[in-house]
């Protein structure tokens, strides 16, 4: 019965969602009007809007699937400066000590067997580990160029790192662990908060998923709009491995959302028999 009950009530919200009659759009003051009581006028207003907030290319104010694109870029170009970094300093070629070794040896190998920059990285170095495979050509001699991203920090806000949460190693505690005049050890937060001059008033959160200390020093102290090759790995790492994916996924709900409102402004004018002038 309760399975019958739980599939009558999805139902239900399944058919309100679809009914256009239901369909909104929310003002910045809050206050909600239907669209079905909106003159044509004032769904094109509303859809070009929309469209706004999903494609706009300007660089003060890009839309969710420009943000994303722009991520996707960063991550694929603090994972090709991470890359060179892995040759430079792990790898112990004795051939590749510099960057320059590294596009001689890509400018060689294409010569050879006929590659082009789109090809990956993997049909020039074996064993690789696998985060690094979808690396192209191109993008490493770019890496190596100091052509890549400069990162615009505004993407990535205090508030943003502060929602991450802080989890500590072992390390890190005994890095951290400060004792007051009375011989009473301090907060280790407190001492964190001092250390990277945060206002005393902001409450830092425990979380086992969270940033190490490290990697949270490493965000908050990156600059407002630094090259990718100017920033120490355990930024590029953070970024990569954390950061960016964590936006990347937050985007989904926002995306999501400016699409279904689009998709509802289109419907209605529909119904309505009402041409929006879109291409």
């Amino acid at each position: 019965m309760s399975t019958e009950f739980g599939s009558i009530l999805q139902q239900a919200i399944e058919n309100k969602s679809n009914d256009i009659n239901s369909f909104t759009w929310r003002f910045q003051n809050g206050k909600d009007v239907k669209l079905m009581d909106c003159t044509r006028e004032e769904l094109k207003k509303f859809w070009k809007h929309s469209n706004e907030m999903l494609y706009n290319t300007n660089r003060y104010n890009p839309g969710k699937i420009t943000i994303r694109e722009n991520i996707n870029r960063i991550y694929n170009d603090c994972n090709a400066e991470l890359f060179v970094r892995y040759l430079l300093t792990e790898c112990e070629v004795d051939a590749l000590k510099t960057r320059k070794d590294i596009l001689d040896y890509i400018n060689q190998r294409k010569s050879a067997d006929n590659l082009s920059l789109s090809d990956s990285i993997a049909t020039i170095f074996t064993g690789l580990p696998a985060i690094y495979e979808k690396i192209t050509l191109a993008k490493l001699m770019d890496a190596c160029f100091d052509k890549l991203e400069i990162i615009n920090k505004k993407m990535i806000s205090d508030k943003f790192i502060l929602a991450q949460g802080i989890w500590l190693t072992d390390a890190e505690k005994e890095e951290l662990t400060e004792y007051d005049s009375n011989g009473k050890m301090r907060n280790r937060m407190d001492v964190i908060k001092e250390r990277l001059i945060i206002n005393p008033e902001i409450k830092l959160r425990i979380c086992p998923t969270g940033l190490s200390y490290s990697e949270f020093r490493a965000l908050r102290q990156m600059p407002n709009l630094p090259k990718i090759v100017d920033l120490p790995s355990v930024t590029l790492k953070t970024l990569r491995d954390k950061i960016l994916l964590l936006l990347n996924n937050d985007l989904d709900y926002h995306i999501h959302k400016w699409e279904t409102i689009k998709n509802n402004i289109q419907r209605v004018a529909e119904y309505k028999n009402w041409s929006l002038d879109i291409s």
